[in-house]
Order: C-alpha cells, then structure tokens, then sequence
C-alpha cells in the first residue's frame, strides 16, 4: 500500500478511536454518581484513553512508520484496552468498540492475517478482563454475550482485514494495467514507428540509404542514443560497410568512413559475430562489443545490445545499439528485432537484386558484344576469306590481277581491325551525319561483301541528328546484317535502304528484290547462318524496345521494317 493511503487510513483510525469514547463517556456519567467508586474508576479510564488518543494524534506519521516496521506494538495497546475494559465492567464494558480499533488496524495493514492474529492474540486478554470484572463485582456473566463479543471481535476485523486484502489486491491489478497500458502505449508507438521506415524503405534506392534510415528511426524514435549497422560481406566473409549515429546528429564522417574496418565473421570477430552466426541477440558487458580498434575508436559501443540482421539463413549484417540490460524493457527489445527482421529483409532484397541486375548487365553486354562481332568482324572476315580465295586462283595464271585483290584484302582487314578495337571499347562515333552513314554502308557492301552487281538505293528521313548514339550504331548494325543476307542469300540486283526519323520514332525499311524464302520456315530452322542474322535482328530490336516485321514469299523478294525509339541512353 502506498505511503499517502497508509496516511489516510491512519488518519481515519485516529477519528475513530476518538468517536469510539462516545459510550464511554455516557455511561460514566449516566450510570455513576460523582461519589462512587465506579465513577471514579471510570474516569481514571476515560483520561486514560484520552490521553492515550491524544498521543496517537499529534505523532501519527511517526506512529504510522513505527506500526508498519514493529507491528507488535499493537500488543501494547490491546493490553491498555483489556485493563480498560476490566476496570469498567469486563464483560459489560462500554470499551467494546473502543476495542475494535487495534483490531482493525491489524486488518488495514497487515490485511487478513495480521487481524486474525491481532484478534486471536486479544481474545486471552478480553476474557481475563470479564474474570477480573467478575472478581471485582462478585456478578455472574452472561457467557452468551461474551461469546457475541468474541465472534464479533473476529467478523469484524476479518472482514476489514479481507476487504483490505481485496483493496491490495485491486490496488495491485490497477498498478498492473497501468503498466501493461504504458507498455501497450510504448508498443503501439514502435508499430507506428515500424510501419513509417517499413513504407520508407520500399524507397530506398542503395544500401546505404536503408542503413542511414533505420540509423534514424532507432535513434530518434526510440530513443538510443547511438546505433551501428555492418554490412556481411560474404565473398570475403566479413562484417563491413559500417555506418553509425548518435541521437540528434549526424552521419557524417561514419558515412566517409565505411568499408575501412573489416570484423572477421568467424569467433575470433567478438561477439558480434557470434550474434550473426548464430542468429540470435546477445546483450554485451561493460567490455568493447567487438575487438576491432578502429570500431572502438569510433564507435564508443561499449556495453551494447547486438542485434542479427538474417534474411531467412543468410546472414546480412549486425545491429548494435546501446540499450544497456537495466534499461531496455521487453517490449523495446523486440520492437527493436522487428525493426532488425524488417531491415535484414529489405538489405536481403536489395544486394538479391544488385547481383542479379550485374548478372543480367554481364549477359547482355555479352550478347552484345557477340552480336556486334557477329554483324561486323565475322561478315568481314568472311569477306576476307572470300577474297583470298579468290586470289589464291589468280596467283599462278595471273599474279597481276591477284595484287589488286590482296590489296583490296588488306584494306578489308584493316578495317576488320579497327572494328574489332570500336567492339572492345564501344566506341561509335555520336557525330555520324547522314551521308556517313550511307557512305559506310555502301563501303561495307561494295568493299567487304564484293557486291559489285548490287545497286543499293539509300534514302534518309527526317532530323537524323534527334537519333541518339546507341539508335545510330544499332541502325547501322541491322543495315550490315540486312545488307550481308542480301549479297549471300538473295541473289538480289537491287536494294533499297530508309531511314524515316519523326516523332521520336526511327523507322529502317531494308528491300531488295531477290528469290525471297518463308520467315516462318527459315526462323524456325535451328542452323543456318543467314536465319542467325535474322534472329539477330529481331533480338537486337526488341532489346531496343522496338519491333521487327520481315515480309517475305519465295520469288517476290524481302522487306525488313524496324522500328525503335529515336531517343535512347548508350549501354
């Protein structure tokens, strides 16, 4: 019971005792004259009680602290009582409520038990009283009253002592729910708080934007005066990356920082890494959290809550906050692994994604390369293989003629050389004009594939400086692989290609009017170097986020349509 209730209580005690003298009083002097022993008798005891009132209420704080750490000075008081009550009357003293009050002072603060010991202890001495009154007035008691008196004694301090204990019991459940109500509110709290950095962290766009915002909500929101987060490297099975704030300030130089300290995440890492590879918290002592120097140094951690950040059995990084063992209540602790789950999960994603999207980048920039070696070097090369062939039969009849034909070799090899150095340095120049284009197209066909029989009709559109670099060069390539199955396969005289820039489109139209074949049949075949370049080309343009539409019949020549954006980023 609280010291203000155990006043009250006392207090109300005291007023009681003093109207418990009312009987007395009456019957002093109603039932006395003013000469008889009896009278005087019950004078003696009425001052008695007075003054013993009188001392209880000018020291009743003093009296009220000594009761609550000595309660067998209630024996004391119950013995003035019985010789009060053996002096007026015993068993048909007035002193009978009087009586009650030690009673129910045992009751209110020592609850059920301590009333029923008070009352047991009482008993004794109440019956010794109606002896000594009986000795003194030579009267026969009334024994049934006397036995009213006892049950009375005990039904009334049992049922204040049982009322006390259920006020205790009620004061206890009320002190209970306000907890449970003050944990509940703190709860609700770290959920809002939860929910507001779980919806920022669908934002984040790196890494370290994730840790810096968790950094703040656990700093600023739940109050931890400083927070750290290491990053699990696991091709180097580290714990890196590290990152740190205190309350109210900034990231600063923990941001320039990191990646400078590398814990091992193996147990000579501390413990730490003892939390990450067994994935559960660990609350450290008053001793360094990790036994990295450079970490003691700049994060002063000393005595910290380690918490794992696990996406199911990957380990993803660490937590460590200094919410020391007295002060992080239950519910703190596991908001704060909620907060750790959430974060594991969103940094899991995240690195997932940034290795599959260097997976993916690593894949086409080799399907890439592979196409521009395919639509280039290797037509060249096979035009340089046709041309030395071509002169190796000159050579003995008629090595005049065969010099031109090395000659024009050379050059073609020349310029596969410097094709294969634009391939490995994707270099494509962004100034290419209109006519240059053209122009080295018409090169490439008459030079490198030989197609001297062809006449090949260009026509270019539209603003062809509004087409980006990457919009150029793809352009450029589909042109030589269109141009290249035109020469080899077609058997075509004529051909035409247009180039139409307008509205951010860029529409390319290959025709030619050769012996034509079936898209759906030769697409289909798995071998074939010319169904190669045309997969190539659809491929190709789709990557662009264009379409291909080839028109074709066996004996009605071949139309190529691409259409891309005019407008893109180089890759």
């Amino acid at each position: 019971m609280p010291v203000n209730d155990h006043r009250r209580v006392f207090r109300l005690l005291v007023l009681y005792r003093w109207i418990s003298l009312l009987p007395p009083l009456v019957y002093v002097f109603v039932t006395y004259g003013n000469g008889e022993i009896g009278f005087r008798l019950g004078m003696v005891a009425l001052v008695t009680a007075v003054c013993l009132n009188v001392a209880i209420s000018l020291f009743p704080a003093r009296l009220n602290r000594t009761l609550q750490h000595r309660p067998w000075l209630l024996l004391a008081d119950l013995f003035v009582i019985a010789n009060l009550m053996a002096i007026t009357g015993g068993w048909r003293s007035p002193y009978y409520l009087y009586a009650l009050n030690p009673l129910m002072v045992a009751a209110f603060f020592f609850q059920l038990r301590g009333a029923m010991i008070a009352t047991t202890v009482f008993v004794p001495l109440y019956l010794l009283a109606v002896l000594t009154g009986v000795w003194a007035s030579g009267e026969t008691p009334d024994w049934f009253v006397v036995l009213v008196n006892i049950i009375g004694f005990y039904l009334i301090s049992g049922t204040f002592g049982y009322a006390a204990k259920l006020l205790s019991r009620l004061r206890a459940t009320s002190q209970d729910l306000a907890q449970a109500n003050e944990e509940l509110a703190a709860a609700h709290q770290d959920l809002e708080v939860l929910y507001a950095l779980t919806a920022s962290l669908h934002s984040a766009v790196d890494v370290e934007e994730v840790q810096e915002m968790v950094l703040t909500a656990v700093t600023t929101d739940f109050g931890c005066q400083q927070a750290v987060i290491g990053l699990v490297d696991s091709q180097e099975n580290v714990i890196t990356g590290w990152l740190g704030r205190v309350q109210n300030g900034q990231v600063g130089e923990a941001k320039l920082l990191s990646h400078q300290a590398k814990l091992p995440l193996t147990p000579s890492g501390g413990l730490a890494a003892k939390s990450v590879l067994e994935g559960r918290m660990c609350q450290a002592t008053d001793d360094p959290c990790t036994p990295d120097n450079w970490l003691n140094t700049y994060f002063d951690m000393s005595g910290c809550l380690i918490v794992p950040l696990r996406w199911g059995l990957q380990p993803v990084g660490v937590m460590m906050v200094d919410l020391a063992e007295g002060d992080g209540e239950e519910t703190r602790r596991r908001s704060l692994e909620a907060i750790a789950r959430q974060t594991a999960v969103t940094l899991g994603m995240m690195m997932t994604r940034q290795r599959r999207a260097r997976e993916t980048a690593v894949q086409e920039e080799r399907a890439r390369i592979a196409m521009d070696i395919h639509d280039s070097v290797s037509q060249s090369l096979f035009g340089i293989v046709f041309t030395l062939d071509g002169a190796i039969k000159l050579l003995p009849d008629n090595p005049d003629t065969a010099v031109p034909v090395l000659q024009q070799a050379l050059q073609t090899a020349e310029a596969v050389r410097r094709e294969i150095r634009r391939t490995i340095h994707d270099i494509w120049p962004e100034e290419m004009t209109a006519e240059a284009f053209a122009t080295d197209l018409h090169h490439y066909a008459t030079d490198v594939l030989q197609a001297n029989n062809l006449h090949i009709n260009f026509d270019i559109r539209g603003d062809f400086s509004a087409l980006s670099a990457r919009a150029r060069r793809s352009l450029y390539r589909i042109a030589q692989e269109a141009l290249t199955n035109i020469v080899y396969y077609a058997a075509a005289n004529q051909a035409s290609v247009c180039v139409d820039v307008a509205d951010g489109r860029a529409i390319l139209s290959i025709r030619d009017n050769g012996r034509g074949f079936e898209p759906e049949v030769a697409l289909a075949q798995e071998h074939g170097r010319e169904h190669f370049g045309l997969r190539g080309m659809q491929e190709r343009t789709r990557s662009l986020g264009g379409t291909c539409d080839i028109f074709s019949q066996p004996g009605a020549g071949t139309s190529i349509i691409i259409d891309i954006p005019a407008n893109m980023t180089l890759e």
